[in-house]
């Protein structure tokens, strides 16, 4: 995956996908992923904000399940 390095989420892209590739190797447990994403979670509740175009794609993607 290649992610811009001006994505506000850089960094923790970059670490979700190399923890992914781990789990794909056993050296990291599916657990791992998840405890990012509840770190991910409480960025949220700390006030992190989803960009406007981040919403509007999971808007768009939304729509085409329906």
């Amino acid at each position: 995956m290649e992610i811009s390095k001006d994505h506000p989420r850089y960094r923790s892209l970059v670490t979700r996908e190399r923890m992914s590739e781990l789990v794909g190797k056993g050296i990291v447990a599916p657990t791992g992923l998840i405890a990012h994403g509840r770190g991910e979670a409480f960025d949220y509740l700390l006030g992190e904000r989803t960009v406007p175009a981040a919403d509007e794609a999971a808007r768009v993607a939304a729509a085409h399940l329906l």
